[in-house]
């Protein structure tokens, strides 16, 4: 009878030990995956900050107002070709990652960047051009910038980003900088 009990004591601290192992095993992994998760998800919003930030100097290079002689407004990106230069850079800077803006927010950085496409690079046009177009220009910057506030609102929220780029249908659009 006592070589029973310990065999029964034994076994019973041997199952508890392997129900043990497995249960602390299934919570180990299942923190691991959870953890590869949160770096994922780190990494995402770490670009997308990155992306934002590019787009944010744009928008801020086009807040600045110049009056010519005739009192006409027009924004001072218009005033000379290096400026003109320059927003280009930050065009190209803040449209390169399209992956990690929302895409509306791209769409109408791109809008406006293909208002910028029609105008020429004659000093004198440009700024005809920019005194011309100032309240589309205006308007459509206050539109990105209302849509990048919109977007840092949510930014923490990397599912429903990734689930409505899936959903997203891209493609070629032709532009004839003509029209």
């Amino acid at each position: 009878m006592p070589d029973q009990f310990w065999i029964t004591i034994l076994s019973s601290s041997l199952l508890s030990g392997i129900f043990g192992a497995l249960i602390a095993g299934a919570f180990g992994l299942r923190g691991k995956r959870n953890e590869y998760v949160n770096d994922y998800f780190k990494t995402i919003i770490k670009r997308r900050l990155e992306a934002y930030e590019r787009l944010e100097q744009l928008i801020n290079a086009l807040k600045l107002t110049v009056l010519d002689d005739d009192q006409r407004p027009y924004h001072q990106v218009f005033s000379n070709e290096a400026t003109w230069t320059d927003i280009y850079k930050l065009f190209l800077d803040s449209t390169s990652h399209p992956l990690w803006l929302s895409d509306e927010l791209f769409a109408k950085t791109r809008e406006l960047n293909l208002m910028f496409l029609k105008a020429s690079h004659d000093k004198r046009e440009l700024v005809e051009f920019g005194k011309s177009n100032y309240p589309p220009i205006a308007e459509l910057r206050s539109e990105v910038e209302k849509l990048h506030a919109n977007d840092m609102l949510t930014l923490h929220n990397v599912e429903d980003f990734l689930k409505r780029k899936k959903e997203h249908k891209s493609g070629f659009e032709s532009f004839d900088p003509r029209v």
